[in-house]
Parts: C-alpha cells; structure tokens; sequence
C-alpha cells in the first residue's frame, strides 16, 4: 500500500538534464578537458562531487579542486534554471492530485540544498513537500540507498509503503535498494533494457495522465 510520494527532480520535475550536460562540458572545457554529451548523460543521478571525482581520474589534474570544480558546474545550472527551466509535463497537476488526497510527499535529490530549493521555488511547488533531502548530505549518493532511506525516516513512513518517480537508472537502482516502489520516467532516448535490469514497477513515458487514482488502480 502507498502511503508516500518521493519525486527525484533533476529530469523529472524540472527540465534541468541539458542544462547539467551543457554545464558539464563547458566547465570541463574551461579547463582544457573535453567529455561528450553521452559521457554526462551516463552520469545521470549521480552527485555532482562524485562525478567530479571521475573526471579528475580520468583526466589526471588536482586543479581546480572537487569542490572549486563542482561549485561552478551547480552555478552555471542554477543560472540556467532562473533562465530558462521549466517543469516536466505532468508535474504541476500531479502534485496537487496528491496534495488533493492528503498523500506526503518529498524530494529526494543527488542536487545540494541550494539547488533543491531554487529549483521548488521556481516550480511553485515548495510548500507541497513535507521532506527535502539532498545527496550531498548523505555517505553515498545514489545508486545508492541512502537518501531515499533518510527522507522515508523524515516522513516516517517506512521504505516499502513508499512510490518514488525516478527518471535516471542511478535513480531507479537507488529506490529499488531502499525497498522501495519505483516509477521510471526516463529521458528519451534511453537503455530500455538497462532500465528493464534495474526492475522498476513501471515504466511511463512522462508524468502527464498519473494520477492518484491511477497509481492505486
């Protein structure tokens, strides 16, 4: 039985995945290092440190620092997101269905806080959430468990009376680690087949149409 609601949101409330690709890239670019769009999109779900991490690995340099690095890719996001972001299709009249229905709900995010919560204010969705969890804060983020887990423990709900929406596979084997149910909105075009492995519940083309209802149904 679902009691809880648990949205990711970079990809699936907010259009947010070009603006991360292009964010990537071009900071990477500053500092002499080339990746192609396929290698960010692999990092879906990921923190942003962590893949900070594998870019220094792979390309051998200490400078700019994990921190320094990560701080400018968050910043060219967050401009982008004041410029141009826009909700996922669906979002808007789905939170509210479950705000209708008294159902909790949270984000539970790989983005740092300050990104969470610019990100709430610009969808107008802020005061909807009961929890906003952020990977950053958290020993290992995704594919890994633990935020999903620390938010079901703020709702106080436990983990299997829990639906989360994902639209990454890092997301998707996160939630399924949790114990918990799992909706897959991928960003097109992507892996059906890996998405397939990391056994979702289902698998929707976008938010548009899911209702309460229908998840109970």
């Amino acid at each position: 039985m679902i009691k809880a609601v648990v949205f990711d949101m970079d990809g699936l409330l907010i259009d947010s995945e070009p603006f991360w690709r292009q964010s990537h890239q071009a900071v990477l670019a500053r500092h002499g290092h080339h990746v192609t769009e396929e290698d960010v999109r692999a990092a879906a779900g990921k923190r942003t440190a962590d893949q900070v991490a594998v870019w220094q690995e792979r390309f051998g340099f200490v400078e700019p620092s994990n921190q320094t690095m990560t701080d400018q890719i968050v910043d060219a996001v967050i401009a982008s997101i004041h410029k141009h972001g826009q909700p996922m299709a669906g979002v808007d009249s789905l939170v509210k269905d479950l705000h209708t229905h008294g159902i909790p709900m949270a984000v539970a995010s790989s983005s740092s806080m300050r990104l969470i919560e610019v990100v709430l204010e610009r969808l107008g969705i802020r005061q909807y959430m009961q929890a906003v969890h952020s990977g950053e804060d958290e020993a290992r983020g995704k594919p890994f468990p633990d935020v999903f887990l620390s938010t079901a423990k703020t709702l106080g709900v436990a983990p299997e009376h829990c639906l989360v929406f994902e639209d990454s596979l890092n997301g998707v084997k996160a939630a399924k680690a949790a114990g918990m149910h799992c909706i897959a909105v991928p960003e097109h075009p992507y892996d059906l087949a890996a998405f397939q492995a990391a056994e979702p519940d289902k698998i929707v083309p976008s938010l548009e149409g899911v209702t309460w209802q229908s998840l109970c149904s």
